[in-house]
């Protein structure tokens, strides 16, 4: 019987779809602040250069590997090049959330998100995050800023963990952090590949989330167990699911 249903983060719980030409200089600009006084000296216009151009490369490396690479460790490297090391880990914990803090208090909550997940909850679910992200607490700040971190048991983010959807490790990890078999779990997401892919390669069913109007034409719709566009839909397809059970 279905007891778990899990979420990505970024266009299923919340929207990463910003104003990214507007975010990404204040982005800059909060790495500076925030390194400012730690490291002086720095070329803080190329710090910031070779930071993007470092996470755009171990993305790109992600992905091929499905071993994440973690926002501190791309910003170790970037102030490598100007030859500063020996900086401490919460010295780059502190650059890399002075980055992340526009984007973070940016992300709108997809609408009708809070009802859902209180439903579920009163069914009697247990609900987790799974999210491919280079910072943990990013994730897990975004969530307790919107007041929706206490509807988990469980936030597991690629960053923490080493390996990245949709690798089956990190869905199985899921399974057990709310102590469950993964064939009593539903994944829920917006990535075919990555949430779609993963969950079933892992024993798990899937539902793919057009929340925020993504993938339209309907050609996804054959990898995953359903398909929803609102998350009122998605209620109404676990409660349809558990009736059958």
């Amino acid at each position: 019987m279905l007891q778990a249903v899990f979420f990505d983060f970024g266009n299923t719980l919340v929207s990463t779809r910003l104003d990214w030409a507007r975010i990404l200089p204040e982005n800059l600009q909060g790495l500076a602040e925030a390194l400012r006084d730690k490291v002086p000296g720095i070329d803080f216009q190329r710090l910031g250069a070779d930071l993007l151009f470092l996470r755009q490369a171990g993305g790109r490396r992600a992905a091929e590997t499905l071993i994440e690479v973690p926002a501190v460790e791309s910003l170790r490297a970037a102030l490598a090049l100007q030859g500063v090391q020996g900086v401490s880990n919460q010295d780059l914990q502190a650059g890399v959330d002075g980055f992340f803090a526009p984007e973070e208090n940016s992300y709108p909550i997809v609408f009708g998100v809070p009802e859902m997940l209180a439903a579920l909850r009163e069914m009697g679910l247990r609900l987790a995050v799974i999210s491919n992200a280079t910072c943990g607490r990013l994730i897990r700040r975004a969530l307790a800023a919107r007041k929706l971190d206490g509807f988990f048991q469980a936030i597991l983010v690629s960053a923490d963990l080493g390996v990245r959807k949709p690798h089956p490790e990190i869905f199985q990890l899921a399974a057990k952090a709310v102590e469950c078999q993964p064939e009593e779990c539903v994944m829920v997401g917006d990535d075919v590949v990555a949430d779609i892919g993963g969950a079933r390669q892992a024993g798990m069913r899937a539902i793919l989330a057009r929340f925020v109007g993504q993938g339209q034409d309907g050609t996804d719709d054959k990898a995953a167990d359903a398909t929803v566009s609102q998350p009122r839909q998605l209620v109404e397809v676990i409660g349809k699911w558990r009736e059958q059970e």
